[in-house]
């Protein structure tokens, strides 16, 4: 007889659910180029603090400190916060509150508005960070699911149910 293993849950989005989410695909997509400003950093301070340089003040010269310094840490943590703020409140149906219903067979999804079914073949990748599980149907699209609302146990099944239908997966537990 197949396992009927069936996780049922509720998730109501917060801003932070979002802004998580908006850090972790920033973070995927662009940490080359932040590494790299993270190397040009280092080397502007290094240059700042060495005996040999001698500082000219330009509007060119102040616009690569003031890039590195002001947009860089703007764009990449600032904005995503402000994104996830106005995303959340423009759209109100995906806060939820939406039910989760995680079987063998799939996953069915219904909010305000929706219902959905998912079968396990529709996600392309899961990955768990310290906060979510996150479940990507498409490749920048997410089914957000806060850790914070599952219990250790229900945690422990989700990983079971993903890592037996999900091909690309990348779990901490």
């Amino acid at each position: 007889m197949a396992d009927q293993t069936t996780l049922t849950f509720e998730v109501r989005l917060e801003t932070r659910d979002m802004y998580r989410f908006s850090l972790t695909t920033v973070f995927r997509r662009f940490r080359w180029f932040m590494l790299l400003m993270v190397f040009v950093a280092l080397g502007l301070i290094v240059s700042l603090v060495s005996q040999d340089w001698h500082w000219e003040w330009s509007w060119q010269n102040t616009f690569g400190p003031l890039f590195v310094f002001v947009f860089m840490p703007y764009a990449f943590f600032v904005a995503p916060y402000f994104s996830s703020r106005k995303y959340l409140r423009k759209n109100p149906n995906l806060a939820g509150p939406f039910m989760y219903t995680i079987l063998e067979k799939g996953i069915d999804v219904s909010g305000p508005h929706s219902q959905a079914h998912l079968n396990w073949d529709a996600i392309t990748e899961a990955r768990e960070t310290s906060k979510q599980f996150l479940l990507y149907p498409q490749t920048a699209v997410a089914h957000v699911i806060p850790k914070r609302l599952l219990a250790e146990d229900q945690q422990a099944t989700l990983r079971a149910l993903i890592r037996s239908h999900v091909k690309k997966t990348t779990l901490r537990g």
